[in-house]
């Protein structure tokens, strides 16, 4: 194909397209037009079904007309200025939606006004500019009255009418929208050419024609209206003004829920002679001290409203023992005399009515208490009190599911009481039957309850608890009756004044109140929702992203500081239209579901209107100050700088809110007290323009100041790194692009503004995208910072492994007893003689045995000491965390006996360390005893104390125990093997060298360097008694030894010293008046050959250890302890008849030992101690490992102390809900309901 060829095509195929444009420009788009005209026409025919939705789209096609046509002349004609003309005409139609939903009938009456104002001036020949804004004006205020006291929807229908078809007539003729807006400035005729663009070129005739075309659109739609509507009653003028004000109803009326509900009376219950725990008959003293009182109260109430005779019953037990619980207020233990109420009635009355108290105080009446009653034998406070109570206990016993609504207990209550009050004199009188009550008052309102909970409807829908508890915080529930019941007139003298309608109050009952009442809480579901509930999250972002751009272009393009400062100045006008933003979000979540009060709503107008004509005026200001040249505005001739003034002083208005909120999130205690307060104004003042702090919750809750500030510091360094890094990262590297990409239309005239924007859109957006997400990773990184700054200075994750529970362990009991008891769990009187005071803490360093732990103590004694208390009971803890361990099966037998604290009866110490802490500690006591000399040794003089040598081991918590509890448990274990033969030789040694221990004399007199000729055959008798005690039988003997000594003859003793006894105590044989007679040798007269090898093995090893024993003492020729506990450890080896010849007693003694579980324990334990290395003592399951290193962590953490016994709630009788299950056997009520227990 040639060029030529080519280029015809291109012609051709150029040509067919231009005259399809020009086709579609001709026939295409006016089809389109006509068809969005007829889509409008049958759009808007829906009015008369929603005529809140219709009211809200009416004001805001009114609000953006207007705005925009008297807006348009004020700013510059360029492009930028037209994009926030644009913006404003948007934020326009969205305030006047916002205003049209919240107001639906006063702005319907608006709307409307204004479409007839505009459509009388586009006839009228006046070329006024005040024409429609003053006709306009009077028009909607006349209207708008007549719209407030007639149907919403009459006025809706039509102002759709005229609003719609002025829409349609502009879809359909292009020069209708510029007609509208000539005639709303004032010049329909004869406009000038600067005025007006589109009127230079019609024709009063075209005029006219426009006009009738409008009022033809409306009556189009007003016709389809009627034909979609079924009827034309819709369009009756006269209807209007013949009916008064109706309110839109809300869905809850639509769906029927405001019906009355239907209920049939309960039969009355008969009478059963039962009680719960106590018969009143023979109550305690305790419960006696009231008695009469309460069931006098009790009798009377319940014949006065109806109550059930076994409630009444049950609720009189209940108070009675409340009464009793509450007798402990009276000690001075718990409070001191000038604190304490004058009996436990107004103990317990100022406890349970506090709430109720509150509640009048926020319904801004007064409470409800009964009369000073003078006919109980009492004094009158004290019976007033009882009344009080007993009517509020059985309100609460038969409210069933209605105790769940505490607001709704106190409103029956608050009720009830004023009727008894005010019928002082007929509560003698009537008597209604007993479940009254339950019928006409409890059985109504969970009726209206239940409708509720069990629809199947959507959540918007159908009201639950919260929409309940509002309608009882507001001041409309005390217009309603509390009974549904409604006697016969002709019955009324039986009831005497006593019934019927309070003052105040209407004749229907709360019931229908209720059923009727609006919900107050609605969450739509829409990405709408989670932009308002990050609200203040994204407006921070908007705010500082631009305040960063900012600074970037200056920078950049090297503005001055005055420049700079303007640009920046402008983050006011976007703090003002966020908040005008999030002001429109919450009307959209609360439409149409939420009726709010007449307060909120003018709140909610209030912000709304003054928030866009701020933003009107700010937007003014700002373009003006940016002016390239003096000029003359609002007929003022000023610079720009003097906008720029009037700007900033605008805008300091606009920040007043924000400047508020930084100081009291500063100072929480502050929005407590604005909350709180009783002044009118400030209630005022919080009631239009916070409307959510008419709710109670949440009034009093607030953290402290130095906490406060520690959250601040932590935001504001956060933040200040995230903007210095998104400066540098984010924002400046963008400058550039962004003015390359505005070079072209800065420069060059023809350049389109629309795409230069999207181009910078397109740029800019994914960083901004960035910088909102990075928000969350460096939080993250700084929350790490802080948690671990924090775990550092708190010790939270040291204990991480099982070594590290050994070297915390001394610290846990402490710790377990300060954050898991209260203050006066160990006190013997429960008051100020607290084991936990701070003058009793532990450290670290401090032996659980306390200042000497060789001394023995009674058990008595050592229980009672404070530190000993502690460990007891973290003992008692840590015990049962192991035999649940045990249970779950992730320990064995022996892992379990080796994490268990050890307790023995009889012994000085009231428990024992688990093996796995105290298993290798004896080794490392040996290593520091055996330590060079010059390490414990004075230099000079080469001598030393037994402070010195110790010290290493008296320094160490666990050393210092494990010696203690080897040398307690040893000392038993040797006294029990060599048996009563050797029992006062065995109690002499042990005494002498406790002796040297306490007056620290144990080094002089042993030679403690030489321990390990000791401790090795110790360790080797613990080992074999270990091995051999478990499966060891009883022997086969002779006879009994007391058998064989009496068929025995003994030899005349002869004088003489036996030759087992030393040369070097004969001198204490001839002196010592307490001489132990020396045994004469027996003939035996039959040899009895016993085999037991463990005795074998036992006697070897004890001969070593005595052998040992004697090598350590040192002095023995000239100190006498040390001759006499030679010669005793002498004694011991050599005696015929004892553990070390007599086989038969030797054998005899190893059997008793083997049956005693006291001492299986204590060799156990013992075992444990010396033999077994730490590896072995931990447990091999990870999980048990992870769960031991949790609860120890745990101690460490930051928590809040135990509370009090006494602030712990009092054991009652149970009040069952209605035909509930309230008998258990015991296997019930420990048998597990979970899913992982089942």
């Amino acid at each position: 194909m040639s060029a030529v060829e080519l280029d015809t095509d291109t012609a051709v195929l150029s040509k067919h397209h231009h005259r399809w444009t020009e086709e579609a420009a001709v026939y295409g788009y006016p089809a389109i037009r006509l068809a969005g005209a007829f889509a409008v026409v049958w759009f808007s025919s829906n009015a008369p079904s929603k005529p809140r939705l219709f009211s809200g789209i009416l004001s805001a096609l009114v609000s953006a007309f207007l705005v925009y046509t008297f807006l348009e002349p004020l700013f510059l004609p360029n492009d930028t200025s037209m994009a926030f003309l644009n913006i404003l005409t948007l934020m326009g139609g969205c305030v006047g939606m916002s205003l049209g939903v919240l107001l639906p009938s006063f702005f319907s009456g608006i709307c409307f006004g204004t479409s007839v104002a505009l459509l009388v001036a586009s006839f009228l020949n006046l070329p006024q500019a005040l024409l429609f804004p003053f006709l306009g004006g009077a028009l909607a205020l006349a209207f708008s009255f007549l719209a407030a006291h007639s149907r919403t929807k009459v006025f809706a229908t039509m102002a759709t009418c005229l609003e719609g078809g002025a829409f349609a007539a502009a879809l359909v003729v292009k020069p209708m929208f510029p007609f509208l807006k000539d005639v709303a400035k004032g010049h329909p005729y004869n406009p000038s050419e600067t005025d007006s663009i589109y009127l230079a070129q019609l024709t009063p005739e075209k005029r006219i024609f426009l006009g009738c075309l409008w009022i033809a659109a409306a009556l189009l739609v007003a016709a389809s209206a009627a034909y979609r509507d079924g009827h034309y009653e819709s369009l009756n003028l006269w209807a209007a003004f013949r009916t008064g004000y109706t309110p839109i109803p809300s869905k809850d009326d639509q769906n029927g829920s405001s019906t009355k509900p239907s209920f049939t009376p309960n039969p009355p219950p008969e009478s059963l002679d039962v009680f719960n725990m106590f018969n009143p008959a023979d109550l305690p003293p305790r419960l006696a001290e009231y008695a009469n009182m309460v069931y006098s109260a009790c009798e009377d109430l319940g014949n006065f409203f109806g109550f059930q005779d076994s409630s009444v019953r049950n609720q009189a037990e209940h108070l009675l023992i409340l009464l009793s619980n509450n007798r402990r207020y009276m000690s001075s233990h718990i409070l001191p005399p000038s604190v304490q109420p004058p009996s436990p009635i107004h103990a317990l009355h100022a406890k349970v009515f506090s709430n109720y108290v509150k509640w009048c105080r926020a319904m801004g009446v007064a409470p409800h208490f009964s009369k000073l009653n003078t006919s109980m034998n009492a004094p009158p406070a004290v019976a007033s009190r009882v009344v009080d109570l007993v009517l509020f206990f059985c309100i609460w016993g038969e409210g069933a599911n209605l105790r769940h609504m505490s607001e709704c207990v106190w409103f029956l209550y608050h009720k009830m009481m004023e009727e008894h009050i005010q019928s002082e004199g007929y509560t003698q009188t009537r008597s209604l039957y007993a479940g009254h009550f339950l019928d006409y008052v409890v059985t109504p309102i969970f009726e209206v309850v239940e409708q509720n909970m069990k629809s199947k409807a959507d959540h918007d829908e159908r009201k639950n608890y919260d929409d309940f508890n509002e309608f009882f915080w507001s001041r409309e529930c005390l217009q309603y009756h509390y009974s549904s019941f409604k006697p016969d007139p002709n019955d009324m003298e039986e009831f005497g004044s006593s019934y019927g309608p309070l003052p105040g109050e209407t004749i229907l009952p709360v019931a229908e109140g209720l059923a009727a009442s609006p919900k107050t809480f609605l969450e739509k579901r829409s990405w709408l929702r989670g932009i308002m509930a990050l609200s203040r999250i994204l407006e921070w972002h908007i705010v500082t992203f631009y305040l960063l751009a900012a600074a970037a272009f200056a920078r950049e393009l090297v503005w001055g500081w005055v420049y700079s400062l303007q640009v920046a100045s402008g983050v006011f006008w976007l703090f003002n239209a966020l908040h005008l933003t999030w002001a429109l979000l919450e009307v959209w979540a609360i439409y149409p579901g939420i009726q709010l009060s007449g307060t909120a709503v003018c709140g909610s107008v209030f912000v709304l209107v003054a928030r866009f004509l701020t933003l009107v005026y700010q937007t003014l200001y700002l373009m003006w100050a940016f002016s390239p040249q003096k000029g003359v505005y609002l007929g003022i001739e000023a610079e720009p700088v003097f906008w720029w003034w009037q700007y900033i002083w605008l805008s300091l208005i606009v920040m007043i809110p924000y400047v508020v909120e930084t100081f009291v999130q500063i100072v929480p205690s502050l929005s407590t007290r604005i909350y709180t307060s009783q002044n009118d104004y400030v209630q005022s003042f919080l009631n239009i323009l916070y409307p959510l702090s008419r709710l109670y919750v949440g009034k009093e809750v607030h953290e402290s100041f130095r906490h406060t500030i520690v959250y601040v510091t932590f935001w504001v360094t956060l933040m200040a790194w995230k903007l210095f890094f998104s400066y540098v990262f984010e924002v400046n590297s963008m400058v550039l692009p962004s003015l390359q990409l505005a070079d072209d239309y800065v420069n060059y005239p023809d350049q389109s503004f629309a795409k230069m924007f999207l181009l910078l859109s397109m740029r800019w957006l994914p960083q901004f995208i960035v910088y909102l997400i990075d928000m969350s990773i460096w939080y993250a990184a700084w929350q790490a910072f802080a948690g671990t700054s924090v775990g550092f200075s708190d010790h939270l994750g040291d204990v991480r492994s099982i070594d590290d529970i050994r070297n915390n362990f001394g610290r846990a009991p402490e710790h377990f007893c300060k954050k898991m008891l209260s203050s006066d769990a160990g006190s013997r009187r429960g008051s100020s003689a607290s084991f936990l005071g701070s003058g009793n803490n532990i450290s670290e360093g401090t032996s659980l045995l306390g200042s000497d732990p060789h001394k023995l103590q009674s058990y008595v004694n050592r229980l009672l000491d404070v530190r000993i208390q502690k460990w007891v009971m973290f003992s008692a803890a840590w015990n049962e965390i192991i035999d649940h361990f045990r249970e779950e099966d992730i320990i064995s037998n022996t892992e379990s006996d080796n994490l268990k604290f050890s307790q023995f009866d009889g012994f000085s110490q009231a428990i024992y360390l688990p093996v796995f802490q105290t298993a290798g500690a004896i080794d490392d006591v040996l290593a520091e005893l055996q330590r060079p000399a010059d390490e414990y040794t004075n230099p000079r003089t080469g001598a030393y104390t037994d402070e010195s040598f110790f010290k290493p081991i008296t320094e160490h918590v666990t050393m210092q125990t494990a010696v203690a509890e080897v040398w307690e448990l040893g000392s038993f274990l040797f006294a029990k093997i060599l048996g009563p033969v050797h029992a006062k030789d065995v109690q002499a040694i042990l005494a002498m060298v406790n002796k040297w221990t306490e007056n620290e004399e144990i080094t002089a007199n042993m030679k403690l360097e030489k321990i390990k000729i000791v401790f090795t055959p110790f360790v080797e008798l613990v080992n074999i008694l270990e091995k051999g005690m478990k499966k060891r039988t009883p022997l086969a003997r002779g006879k009994d030894p007391s058998v064989r000594n009496k068929e025995t003859k003994p030899k005349p003793s002869t004088p003489g010293v036996r030759r087992v006894v030393s040369a070097g105590s004969l001198a204490t044989l001839d002196t010592d008046n307490k001489a132990r007679e020396v045994p004469q040798v027996a003939a035996i007269e039959e040899t009895v050959v016993i085999v037991d090898a463990v005795r074998d093995q036992v006697r070897d090893k004890l001969r070593n250890l005595t052998h040992g024993l004697k090598a350590m003492l040192k002095n023995t020729a000239v100190e006498s302890d040390g001759r006499d506990v030679l010669d005793r450890l002498t004694f011991l080896g050599s005696m015929e008849n004892g553990f070390f010849w007599d086989d038969y007693y030797a054998s005899s003694q190893l059997d008793d030992i083997a049956k005693n579980d006291t001492f299986k324990g204590v060799l156990k334990k013992i075992y444990g101690l010396v033999c077994m290395h730490p590896d072995d003592a931990e447990p091999k399951s990870k999980e048990a490992r992870r769960r031991l290193t949790f609860f120890v962590n745990s101690l460490f953490m930051d928590m809040p102390d135990a509370p009090s016994i006494h602030d712990m709630f009092s054991w009652n009788v149970l009040t069952p809900f209605y035909s509930e299950d309230v008998l258990y056997s015991k296997a019930d009520l420990e048998r597990r309901t979970d899913a992982l227990g089942e």
